[in-house]
C-alpha cells in the first residue's frame, strides 16, 4: 500500500479497507468468544497470558508467522500459562488459536474483494490493486491487522470470562 504515489489514492483505499474490516469483525469475536468457550480459557488461568504475545504482535517488526512461532513457544516453555497447553478433541488451545489465525488469511482475501468491487477498471487504484505484487502485499498487511485484533479480542474475552466466574463465585 506505501506504494501509491496519489496520496488522495492512499488516503481512498485506507479509508475501504477500515469500513471493510469493520464489516468483518463481528464474524472475528464469534470466532473468539466460540475458541474461549470451546476451551474453557478462563477457568484455566485467571492471569491473562495474552499480553505478552499481543506485545509481540505488535511489534513493528512482527509478522504472521513470528506470532504464530511465539504461540507455539508457549506450549514447550515452562513456566507459561496453562491455557496454551489445554487439550479439547486431541487439539491444543495453541494450535487452535494458530490455526484461527491462519483463517483469517481468507478474510483479508475477500476484505480486498470488497475494496476492489465498486472501483472501476480504469481507475489507478484499481490497477494498483490487480498488481500481483501490490495484492500479495495488501493482503499481507490486512491479515496482520486482522490478527492484531483477533488477539485483542481474545485478550479482553478471556478477562471478561474471568470477571463473570468471579462475580459468581461472589454470589455463592
Amino acid at each position: 500500500m506505501d506504494k501509491l504515489l496519489d496520496p488522495l489514492l492512499q488516503e481512498q483505499l485506507t479509508l475501504r479497507t477500515e469500513v471493510e474490516i469493520s464489516r468483518q469483525m463481528d464474524d472475528v469475536i464469534l470466532k473468539v468468544k466460540a475458541i474461549a468457550k470451546k476451551f474453557s480459557i478462563a477457568s484455566e488461568d485467571s492471569k491473562s497470558p495474552f499480553k505478552n504475545v499481543l506485545a509481540a504482535a505488535t511489534e513493528a517488526n512482527a509478522s504472521i508467522e513470528a506470532i504464530k512461532n511465539y504461540i507455539r513457544y508457549q506450549v514447550g516453555r515452562s513456566g507459561a500459562s496453562r491455557i496454551w497447553k489445554v487439550s479439547k478433541d486431541k487439539k491444543l488451545f495453541a494450535t487452535e488459536v494458530v490455526e484461527q489465525i491462519d483463517s483469517l488469511n481468507q478474510y483479508a482475501q475477500d476484505i480486498l474483494d470488497r475494496v476492489r468491487r465498486p472501483i472501476p477498471k480504469e481507475n489507478p487504484l484499481e490497477q494498483y490493486l490487480t498488481d500481483t505484487q501490490n495484492r500479495a502485499q495488501f493482503i499481507k498487511n490486512i491479515h496482520l491487522k486482522l490478527t492484531r485484533l483477533y488477539l485483542g479480542y481474545l485478550a479482553r474475552e478471556h478477562t471478561a470470562l474471568v470477571g463473570e466466574i468471579k462475580v459468581d463465585k461472589k454470589k455463592h
